[in-house]
């Protein structure tokens, strides 16, 4: 197999996990939104901070990298 099929096939793998972990990244920051302080919202807090470190990873493996995971505020036609 070519050195660059195989190279084709990681950032493909690569893309799919980045773009998994991003909405699983969405799924724990609203789950985190709704909780009061406690362990539960250090423990998810924690876990948001590997799949942070995970996206990263893959996300320049694959040559995709995240912006912002922050809401974008919307545009205004206002002149």
């Amino acid at each position: 197999m070519p050195a660059h099929k195989v190279a084709d096939e990681v950032r493909l793998a690569s893309r799919i996990h980045a773009r998994l972990l991003d909405a699983f990244i969405d799924l724990t920051e609203r789950e985190l939104a709704g909780l009061a302080p406690g362990f539960a919202e250090e423990s998810l807090t924690e876990a948001l901070e590997a799949l942070r470190a995970a996206r990263k990873s893959y996300g320049t493996t694959a040559g995709v990298m995240v912006v912002s995971n922050l809401p974008l505020p919307q545009a205004s036609n206002a002149a």
